[in-house]
């Protein structure tokens, strides 16, 4: 395996931590109810799929984790993450270069190599 697919393995674990981190700062403070942070613990452990799956050098879980980033990305500039507590938009904000670390990590050419030839 590549170390850049290694770095950006590395940097998904680190934004699902955020994320969690986040979760449980936003149910502490009463921001989120019981049961949308059930809905945010419950999606972030399915999201511990990714960094699993690109270990394994699957390519289409590279173009899925991608497009769901860029999804998300566009949902929060087009403003539907207007009524996103406070605390998602910031650590958001700081999950930005991460992601965009990731990406370019998975999709130098010696990674796209080794993805496509896992994926045979």
């Amino acid at each position: 395996m590549p170390n850049g697919v290694n770095q950006a393995i590395l940097g998904v674990w680190m934004t699902i931590g955020l994320s969690v981190f986040t979760a449980l700062f936003n149910r502490w403070f009463d921001v989120i109810t019981a049961d949308m942070f059930v809905v945010y613990i419950v999606s972030y452990a399915l999201f511990c799929i990714f960094p699993y799956k690109l270990g394994k050098g699957s390519n289409l879980t590279r173009w899925i984790y991608t497009i769901l980033t860029g999804v998300s990305w566009l949902l929060i500039l087009g403003d539907v993450g207007g009524n996103m507590p406070k605390a998602d938009l910031v650590v958001s904000i700081i999950m930005f270069p991460i992601e965009i670390f990731i990406i370019v990590k998975l999709f130098q050419s010696e990674a796209s190599q080794w993805f496509l030839q896992e994926s045979k």
